[in-house]
């Protein structure tokens, strides 16, 4: 179940990502951000009145917390996004965000496998594949360092989440939504920025923020049912936003990037399953 839950969950962040995309070039990433964690409330919450979540203190401080995190890498993801491509942003996010619960496991004094030390060396020489490769991509330094600052933002805070009970059901991933956009709401007030998108792209941004609202509630059930399958198949996730770029974005994209991306989605299972 927790590999059904987890391929869903990214399959719903590359359907989420041709939307979201079509937001940012119109009003920005921190704007977007906002839209689709506000919207994204709205499909936890449903998914918290159709499953058996029971709400506790606990639980839901920890998602808001790690929500806060989500928040800035959401916004550090979509601003790769449009100054780069995913080709290049989002292997880095999938491999930096599950290097570092590894590496918070080890520091935590888990001893690793000689495997799950190898998927990781694995996993980031995939993103060094990415890089050499990427003469084509658009602003390839830029997109490498807001992967890695979103990749930092997404695995703390996603690692925090799973420390929550099976019980609270997907109240951890609404928690996770209302810690974000109340981040959000502050960032766009300091920064002036208008807080709705224009009305050409809101219904964008609306379809945007369902389908990433279904992959934290996803995830989180995947993580909840059985973590290391669900790490695994949401860590996928980049073969679809690589996908929706080339197809509906004309994102540059070369044989050795296509062999990176390989290598790094291959050091990411071999890291969770050792």
């Amino acid at each position: 179940m927790g590999a059904l839950l987890g391929s869903l969950a990214a399959l719903c962040i590359g359907v989420s990502d041709r939307y979201a995309r079509r937001v940012v070039a119109v009003a920005g990433p921190l704007a977007t951000s906002l839209a689709i964690s506000v919207i994204a409330i709205g499909a936890s919450l449903v998914a918290v009145g159709i499953s058996d979540s029971s709400l506790s203190g606990d639980a839901f401080a920890i998602g808001a917390a790690s929500g806060l995190l989500l928040g800035l890498g959401l916004v550090a993801y979509y601003g790769g996004l449009d100054r780069s491509s995913a080709t290049v942003v989002s292997p880095v996010v999938a491999a930096v965000s599950a290097i570092i619960p590894f590496v918070y496991a080890v520091i935590d004094g888990a001893d690793p496998s000689a495997g799950a030390w190898g998927g990781a060396v694995v996993a980031i020489a995939g993103i060094v594949v990415i890089s050499v490769a990427g003469g084509r991509a658009h602003h390839l330094r830029i997109g490498l360092v807001w992967g890695l600052v979103s990749g930092v933002m997404y695995g703390v805070g996603f690692a925090m989440v799973i420390e929550t009970s099976s019980d609270a059901g997907a109240w951890p991933a609404t928690a996770q939504r209302i810690g974000a956009s109340t981040l959000l709401i502050a960032l766009v007030a300091r920064r002036g920025v208008a807080p709705l998108p224009p009305v050409g792209v809101r219904l964008a941004a609306v379809w945007g923020g369902v389908f990433a609202g279904a992959s934290t509630v996803l995830y989180v059930a995947g993580l909840q049912t059985d973590p290391t399958a669900a790490v695994i198949t949401t860590s996928m996730y980049p073969a679809a936003s690589v996908a929706v770029g080339r197809i509906y974005f004309d994102d540059p994209l070369s044989t050795m990037q296509v062999v990176g991306l390989g290598i790094s989605l291959a050091g990411i299972v071999g890291l969770v399953v050792g």
